[in-house]
C-alpha cells in the first residue's frame, strides 16, 4: 500500500532550524493519518511479517545510519531509527550537513524521511523495517503469513 506523503510535503510541514517539536509532531501525525487509511483498506496490515520501505530518501537514511554507503536492502531496527531521528531533528541544518553519509542536497529533506519512517514504525509497533533502494516516493510494502 502506498502512503501519499513524500519528503517534499513533510519538508513544508517541518518548521525551524533545528525543527520545532510541534512541527515534527504534525509531520508524524500527517503520516499516521495516512497509515490509518492504509489500515482501513488493509485490516491485516498490522499483522505483516515484513514491512519494506522504498523511495526517495530511503537510501540516504540507511547511509546516515551506517555513516557511509549502506548495502541495500538494509534492515533498520526501531532503536536505530529513533536514534537517527533524534540526532537529525535536534541539529541545525549546518550541523546535519556534517553527518557522514548525508549528501548536502538532503540536509533538509532527510528530516521528512525520518519522520515518515519513525511514524510507520511507531504506528505499527515494528521492530524492524527493510529499506529498499529505488522509487520516487516513500512506499510501504507488507508480506503476510497466510
Amino acid at each position: 500500500s502506498r502512503v501519499p506523503v513524500g519528503t517534499a510535503l513533510l519538508r513544508r510541514v517541518v518548521d525551524g532550524d533545528p525543527p520545532e517539536p510541534a512541527s515534527l509532531t504534525n509531520a508524524i501525525g500527517l503520516v499516521v493519518d495516512h497509515l490509518d487509511d492504509v489500515e482501513r483498506e488493509l485490516p491485516t496490515a498490522r499483522f505483516a511479517d515484513r514491512v519494506t520501505v522504498s523511495g526517495c530518501g530511503i537510501r540516504v537514511l540507511a547511509d546516515v545510519e551506517v555513516g557511509g554507503a549502506a548495502s541495500m536492502p538494509f534492515v533498520l531496527g526501531r532503536a536505530a531509527a529513533e536514534d537517527v531521528f533524534r540526532t537529525l531533528v535536534t541539529e541545525s541544518a549546518a550541523d546535519r550537513a556534517l553527518n557522514p553519509g548525508l549528501p548536502a542536497t538532503w540536509v533538509d529533506d532527510i528530516v521528512g524521511t525520518c519522520c515518515a519512517v519513525v511514524a510507520l514504525m511507531r504506528h505499527f509497533d515494528l521492530d524492524t523495517v527493510e529499506l529498499l533502494d529505488g522509487g520516487s516516493d516513500v512506499a510501504v510494502g507488507q508480506d503476510h503469513t497466510p
